[in-house]
């Protein structure tokens, strides 16, 4: 990974690229490690949501410390009053974490044990990293250019978090082990099952499914004749508005096509059931305009997860 970051971000005779911005000159290593610094955040957070999850269930924000929780809904609050600008904007808490934030959360003694098994990484090692990032991160933020041993330190500690990032996306969005219940196999299929009586399998088809510490319930392809093939961000949040708390993510092929509801399995019976039963009703969450084509204001939303159609990385 970093020969490859260096490669792209220097010229055609090794010097970092410097451009001009109007009468600003602009070195283009800040803007590519910001958007990687922004991209590793964006799945640490989710590391982390999916972590308290799984070990407390839709409760989870009353386990942490109420200071930090006080501090991160105070701004939680503030946000509410600029929904005017359009942006993006979540209410859960680890999505509106700051850097060193993010940092307490994710390496707290609650949750290091499932944190180590969904990322194959221990706290200190976390803790180590993210804070060498967080250094040149404050670096960028405060309009400071890189030098290129920056950026080669800066590479270094990336991708030695990626390969924890990389784990979970394995044993969360690849996972091999997963168990697909069918009819009695489960009490929730079953619940399914009941609540599909009568209904078109042409035009939709799901079922319940397991994986480690999650239970899933997929909408697979169907009749695209009869249905659009993109997920709609903005209905599915609207859908879901009383009920986002037990779910730890909506997962969206990048192809359209077919969505997951990726849930804690702690989560009691009655709640998978109230899951389940919106679920299927609201089957028409459906458009025809593509994920890139989407507000950002929903789309960019922090429980919506992308994967492709199989894993990248090679196969043991």
């Amino acid at each position: 990974m970093g020969d490859a970051i260096i490669q792209g971000i220097q010229g055609a005779e090794g010097r970092l690229i410097l451009e001009f911005d109007d009468e600003m000159l602009v070195a283009q290593a800040n803007i590519t490690a910001y958007r990687k610094i922004y991209v590793l955040e964006g799945w640490l957070r989710r590391v982390c949501i999916a972590a308290w999850m799984v070990k407390f269930g839709s409760s989870w924000d009353g386990e942490i410390d109420s200071r930090l929780k006080n501090t991160i809904q105070r701004r939680i609050n503030g946000n509410r009053h600029r929904l005017y600008l359009g942006a993006e904007s979540s209410n859960d808490i680890i999505s509106q974490t700051t850097h060193g934030e993010l940092l307490q959360l994710l390496t707290s003694d609650k949750v290091a044990d499932v944190v180590a098994d969904l990322t194959g990484a221990t706290p200190s090692f976390l803790s180590m990293k993210l804070n060498e990032a967080r250094d040149i991160r404050n670096l960028i933020a405060h309009n400071h250019a890189l030098s290129e041993r920056t950026y080669v330190i800066l590479s270094g500690v990336l991708a030695s978090l990626e390969e924890a990032v990389e784990t979970f996306k394995e044993s969360v969005l690849y996972s091999r082990h997963a168990e697909i219940f069918l009819g009695d196999d489960h009490p929730l299929s079953y619940h399914l099952e009941k609540l599909l009586s009568g209904n078109d399998w042409g035009k939709f088809q799901a079922f319940v499914g397991r994986h480690g510490h999650f239970l899933e319930y997929w909408s697979l392809p169907a009749d695209f004749e009869t249905r659009p093939p993109w997920p709609d961000a903005q209905k599915l949040l609207h859908a879901y508005r009383d009920q986002l708390d037990s779910i730890v993510a909506f997962c969206f092929n990048k192809q359209g096509c077919e969505f997951g509801i990726l849930t804690p399995a702690v989560l009691p019976s009655s709640s998978h059931e109230r899951l389940l039963e919106t679920f299927v009703k609201h089957r028409g969450t459906w458009t025809e305009i593509a994920f890139e084509e989407q507000n950002p204001r929903f789309i960019c939303n922090s429980k919506f997860w992308f994967y492709e159609n199989e894993s990248k990385l090679p196969r043991a």
